[in-house]
């Protein structure tokens, strides 16, 4: 927990925009992470990718993002996502109507941020409520991968974290969030902010072994069927690894991702190789990427990070 502040500092001295930190029950924190990094840094941005209302209530979410926004003058960004598998088999907790949960929560935040609220939702409900104390407004991006999700985000967010480089993807994302902003109410654009896995290595082979354990839950998690070869991704290969991760056997479902698989979802290689991949995706329209780094020491994830700020930041 506080290597967060000296980590966050290092990675805006290496000239990077951004800082974004996963919310989940067995991780430490990430509030208490991300108080620590505003107060040390100047410049980057913040967020979470991505905090789930399964997990806090929409009016803790709210209250967190208002406070962090104070702290850090506004750098704050809510990533928010309804959450994964491991919610029901792991905390019993029922996967009910995502989408629809998602937009109360979206709803209640909103309010909440804005002055008074006012909803009674089916999940959640923050009646005659309100922050005691002035708030300050921000961005709010939804994590989403299958279509209405994908169309909820055009239509209420203000960015939209998704998964794969695919240029099939890419369209696909593209198609359905234009689709779902076209029935925004307020006014501005859905930022397509990509998440993607790196292992950078001079060895490409090598690099590619480390990074295919890491797409596990990419490829092997819940997602629209439809979405297998959106991603184009072996159809049979996916369901096998689907019945896998669901045994909660980790090391038995690493074994069976597949290069395509990694390759879906990350890049590995040379630097030089890495900044070519998030060219092609800026030109594929792409706004903002979550570039997570390998390493299996502190060293060799700053090493990492260095050779992707010389890349890619040049």
């Amino acid at each position: 927990m506080t290597d967060a502040a000296p980590w966050a500092r290092r990675i805006e001295d290496l000239g990077f925009d951004g800082v974004w930190l996963a919310d989940h029950y067995f991780h430490r924190d990430v509030s208490g992470a991300l108080a620590l990094m505003m107060a040390a840094t100047e410049r980057v941005t913040l967020g979470t990718a991505v905090m789930s209302p399964f997990l806090r209530h929409p009016a803790l979410l709210a209250s967190m993002a208002a406070s962090l926004r104070e702290i850090g003058g506004g750098r704050f960004v809510l990533g928010l996502g309804a959450g994964g598998y491991e919610f029901a088999s792991e905390l019993a907790v029922e996967m009910k109507r995502p989408l629809r949960l998602t937009g109360e929560a979206v709803e209640i935040i909103r309010q909440l941020s804005r002055g008074d609220c006012d909803v009674s939702g089916e999940t959640f409900s923050a009646r005659g409520s309100r922050l005691r104390w002035d708030v300050q407004d921000g961005p709010l991006y939804l994590a989403a991968r299958g279509p209405k999700m994908l169309e909820l985000a055009g239509r209420v967010a203000d960015g939209v974290i998704t998964h794969g480089i695919a240029p099939t993807h890419l369209e696909y994302v593209r198609d359905h969030v234009a689709a779902g902003a076209a029935g925004r109410v307020e006014g501005g654009r859905t930022s397509l902010c990509l998440m993607l896995d790196l292992e950078i290595g001079e060895d490409r082979e090598a690099a590619l072994t480390a990074l295919r354990p890491r797409c596990t839950t990419m490829a092997g998690g819940a997602y629209a069927d439809e979405l297998i070869e959106v991603y184009g991704l072996d159809v049979d290969e996916v369901r096998a690894l689907r019945a896998t991760v669901r045994t909660g056997d980790r090391a038995a479902a690493a074994a069976q991702v597949t290069d395509a698989m990694a390759e879906a979802f990350g890049i590995a290689g040379p630097a030089s190789l890495v900044r070519e991949g998030v060219d092609r995706l800026a030109e594929a329209g792409v706004d903002e990427v979550i570039l997570s780094v390998g390493g299996t020491t502190p060293d060799a994830t700053l090493t990492q990070l260095t050779q992707l700020a010389k890349a890619v930041l040049a």
